[in-house]
């Protein structure tokens, strides 16, 4: 059981497109928003996810899955459209990480240099820190094994798009990807409705597509 994920059975391929929600109005503001913060997407968001659903309209999608926050559902259902009768699962463990304190904070120098301090902590290998009311690095990693783990053994050799948010996804990828770990998280760019093309085979997983924007290039 390779860095803690299932064994699927031999010749089984499983193809995950992982990709951030389209953009709110706390992204546009650099407000934190966390798993705190049940924002929606703003007009630019909205733009970004249907020019995702164009990219994607084309790649043989057999289901969807979400976090439960409504950013993400809102992004799910418009790429979920080009493919519709498309099944659609919400799942509370590809939630955002709760920020605790952070939440609801607008940038200033004084949230920088608080939060610079944890991610320092993280860096240094301190994933047990948790954010003052919120989670930590291990409690993040824990929900997104269970939600890979439940994926990859439900929808073995599919095609399956995960819409998430932006610190999970460098959790999980740092966490599933061997080139990276967790200690490297922070070198996982996660712009938003980016496209993480993974491929999950005989237990592993590997990257194909990292943070890839071209649909928002194109428009």
């Amino acid at each position: 059981m390779p860095n803690g994920f299932p064994l699927p059975p031999s010749g089984a391929t499983t193809h995950l497109y992982l990709v951030r929600h389209g953009e709110t109005e706390y992204n546009r503001r650099g407000v934190v928003q966390g798993g705190g913060i049940d924002s929606t997407l703003n007009e630019t968001g909205v733009s970004q996810a249907e020019a995702l659903a164009d990219r994607l309209s084309a790649v043989p999608v057999d289901t969807v899955y979400a976090s439960t926050m409504r950013r993400a559902k809102q992004t799910a259902a418009v790429v979920a459209g080009p493919h519709e009768p498309v099944s659609r699962t919400y799942l509370r463990d590809l939630a955002e990480m709760d920020w605790g304190v952070f939440e609801g904070e607008p940038p200033s120098s004084e949230r920088e240099e608080a939060m610079g301090a944890v991610k320092d902590r993280w860096r240094q290998g301190e994933y047990d820190h948790r954010v003052d009311g919120g989670e930590s690095i291990r409690d993040v990693e824990a929900r997104a094994h269970r939600a890979m783990d439940h994926i990859v053994t439900r929808e073995r050799g599919s095609t399956v798009v995960v819409v998430t948010h932006g610190r999970y996804l460098r959790v999980l990828l740092g966490s599933l990807l061997d080139n990276y770990g967790l200690g490297d998280m922070h070198r996982l760019d996660h712009d938003n409705t980016c496209v993480n093309r993974i491929v999950h085979a005989e237990g592993q997983f590997r990257a194909d597509l990292l943070n890839c924007t071209a649909h928002l290039e194109q428009g």
